[in-house]
């Protein structure tokens, strides 16, 4: 089984992605929770501190158990990590679970694919705007890159992206690194 990790900021076309991927390869995908949490709880665009929370662990117990489903591989839409920036960008800060789940989700996944901010933005009642998803884009490469998480950008159009992602798939070799350190493989 190998996981695979969509990040980038809103509108860079993570869902559109793995739910492409995951048609194409026959198997399940895990949409981001926080969207359908956020339409049923949020206040004025915003949600609390501990909604946050709820949101990364209800996102992680979902992708917990479509893993039994998944058909080789788990396409993930966004996570921990995203949502911890999203309370430091409506609160300044996050709750200390919150950063341990964003901490637990830098190890996560066997691949991290950072959907980039050039394409144009959905400009939906929901989002925030374009200038605001380029800083917010910014933001995200800036945290993977404190938390030394590995990613492989993802630009151009859809067929462009997954004909990349099925690119590095074909190469891809769980465990190969570590095996290899040690003269296994």
């Amino acid at each position: 089984m190998t996981t695979v990790a969509f990040l980038g900021a809103p509108s860079t076309g993570k869902t559109t992605v793995a739910e492409a991927l995951a048609r194409e390869f026959g198997t399940v995908w895990m949409p981001e929770y926080g969207r359908e949490y956020w339409e049923q709880h949020q206040t004025d665009r915003r949600l609390t501190p501990d909604q946050l929370v709820e949101i990364a662990e209800g996102h992680l117990a979902k992708e917990e158990k479509l893993l039994p489903e998944a058909n080789g591989y788990l396409f993930v839409d966004t996570n921990a990590i995203t949502t911890f920036m999203f309370a430091h960008d409506y609160h300044g800060m996050a709750l200390p679970r919150l950063r341990d789940l964003a901490a637990q989700a830098a190890s996560r996944y066997d691949l991290v694919f950072l959907c980039g901010d050039e394409i144009p933005y959905d400009d939906t009642w929901d989002r925030s705007g374009d200038v605001h998803r380029r800083v917010f884009q910014k933001r995200i490469a800036a945290d993977l890159a404190v938390r030394r998480v590995p990613y492989i950008p993802l630009h151009g159009s859809l067929e462009e992206r997954i004909a990349r992602v099925k690119r590095v798939l074909g190469r891809y070799r769980k465990y190969a690194s570590i095996g290899a350190r040690w003269g296994e493989i």
